[in-house]
């Protein structure tokens, strides 16, 4: 039964505004819905019945599928580690449909509910639906060929159907993560810790269409686990500015046809692709993004023109690709690196990273992930400062990674590495909490502080290097943030370091690893009493 407008204005003498409006600002009000649930606003009224037609924008994420927990009888999904990864996209405003209201897909196929969905636009006396300006599907099973023909007939739509110079496709047939491979440290000759894991092989049969790739009014594309088997000059999009890639299997060489066919292009994202050795950017193209995420086999990347590149991401093994450009950044605003796996020992490759983050010294904002905080540096061939570029305009930095207890070389090369940082005004480390070798059952207080992440060694000698070479905790740095801090020696002594160094100081901010109260009490006078400016303000959670 349908509820009529006419009967609310009768029964409590107000007005329903929202059915008077427009079907074109009704359609853009629904398209940031998911398809499911602006297909059920058909349901309020027959003014709404072909509200749809008017939709610009459909979204359809399949529901994960349940899987029953023996232990306590419930359910739980199949898929722990999938998470959306968007940010700051066209569809970044749409939410789920698998959440607690039904869907279509809960009353027919997932592949079914999407052609339906499509088709409806179709239906009602409006001559033919507005154009489609974007078209997102998460979808696991695009392997077999109904599945693969219903994902043809989707994107072929989508071509024909596209509003002039703005369609917005993001396929993505599969939720495994980007990379397997854990931060892992070495002792000496020691080879891996637990935790490692090889990463995944790209696997797909499914090949997009070529209407789709040669598609004029394309302007941003996600693929994810997907198959480019496709001849030279299949693609052409003169209009595509977005391009994000994520596990396509294939050979490098059609990837590199795509991005080649991208004349527009200022945003490239490549994931986990297989068989990717070397990328190249068209001439003539200035990239305002470039991320490289865990594409294992990539050796080199040659880029025409970054002179207006402002966000940089990679991540990888250490050192990372060769990168070869005619022009660097004049200033780019973000770096992030991650140098995921076992941490990297082989002298040639870490004398190999000042030339990896050449291109990006005039960054802004830096973060540097690493298995050893810091990359390493401060041991072997990065004992020296002069490895590493001078960050001439750099104000944020971050830092990740694991510090052990007795790792005094890595304290030492931090303060060379913030040398080298002449005006930076915030800097952040995150510890990261070695693996668990061991565990214990005792009660005493000796014992609990082995037991807990939190340690303190009332003993331990701090012997801190010199800071008077360090410009930017004399007169610049006015923010500190030391996060999941376990009060090991290493750690304490880096703290004393920067915080009897940092005379300008005005925030401390530390966050403490789980522990006893006692340790945590400890620990917090002890950093109070490092502070060399007495009215900063102290933080502590």
């Amino acid at each position: 039964m349908y509820w009529e407008p006419s009967a609310v204005i009768n029964a409590g003498g107000r007005a329903d505004r929202l059915s008077r409006l427009a079907d074109g600002v009704l359609g853009h009000i629904l398209s940031f819905l998911p398809a499911a649930e602006a297909v059920r606003a058909a349901a309020l009224s027959r003014r709404w019945r072909h509200v749809f037609a008017a939709v610009h924008a459909i979204t359809f994420k399949e529901p994960k599928r349940p899987i029953r927990d023996d232990d306590g009888g419930g359910w739980s999904s199949d898929d722990p580690d999938s998470a959306d990864e968007d940010d700051e996209d066209y569809f970044s405003s749409s939410s789920s449909s698998s959440g607690r209201y039904p869907t279509l897909a809960a009353a027919m196929p997932f592949a079914d509910a999407v052609s339906a969905a499509l088709h409806s636009r179709h239906r009602g006396p409006h001559a033919a639906p507005v154009p489609l300006r974007g078209l997102r599907v998460e979808f696991d099973g695009g392997g077999s060929d109904a599945s693969a023909a219903a994902v043809d007939s989707w994107l072929h739509y989508a071509a024909r159907n596209a509003a002039a110079g703005e369609l917005h496709v993001d396929l993505r047939l599969g939720r495994r993560p980007i990379c397997a491979r854990a931060h892992t440290l070495r002792r000496g000759d020691v080879t891996r810790r637990p935790g490692y894991a090889p990463p995944e092989a790209c696997h797909s049969s499914y090949a997009p269409p070529v209407s789709l790739l040669r598609c004029a009014a394309l302007c941003s594309l996600r693929l994810a686990s997907c198959r480019l088997d496709m001849p030279d000059a299949a693609a052409f999009l003169p209009a595509l500015d977005t391009l994000h890639l994520t596990r396509i299997a294939g050979s490098g060489v059609a990837v590199q046809r795509l991005v080649s066919a991208c004349l527009r292009l200022t945003d490239l994202t490549l994931e986990a692709c297989c068989n990717l050795t070397e990328i190249s950017v068209p001439g003539g193209v200035h990239l305002r993004k470039l991320a490289v995420r865990c594409c294992h086999d990539l050796a080199a990347m040659v880029a025409a023109d970054l002179s207006e590149l402002r966000s940089f991401e990679y991540s990888g093994p250490m050192p990372g690709p060769s990168i070869q450009t005619m022009n660097c950044p004049r200033q780019i605003l973000s770096c992030t690196v991650n140098f995921c796996g076992e941490e990297a020992m082989d002298p040639a490759e870490l004398g190999r990273l000042r030339e990896f983050l050449l291109p990006f010294a005039g960054a802004v904002n830096m973060q540097i992930k690493s298995a050893r905080l810091g990359a390493s540096i401060g041991h072997g061939v990065l004992s020296s400062a002069l490895e590493l570029p001078c960050f001439h305009a750099l104000r944020h930095l971050e830092l990740t990674g694991m510090l052990p207890e007795d790792d005094v070389a890595t304290v030492a090369g931090l303060g060379k590495m913030l040398e080298r940082t002449p005006i930076l005004e915030t800097l952040s480390l995150f510890f990261m909490p070695e693996p668990e070798v061991s565990h214990y059952s005792c009660c005493n207080e000796d014992q609990l502080r082995t037991v807990h992440k939190l340690k303190y060694n009332q003993n331990a000698v701090l012997a801190v290097p010199e800071g008077n070479g360090v410009a930017c905790l004399r007169e610049r740095t006015r923010e500190i943030n030391l996060v999941h801090y376990q009060g090991g020696t290493a750690q304490r002594m880096l703290a004393k370091f920067l915080l009897c160094n940092a005379r300008v100081v005005g925030e401390v901010y530390c966050e403490f690893a789980r522990g006893p109260l006692f340790i945590q009490t400890k620990l917090m006078e002890e950093i109070t009493g490092w502070v060399l400016n007495k009215s900063a303000k102290m933080v502590f959670f």
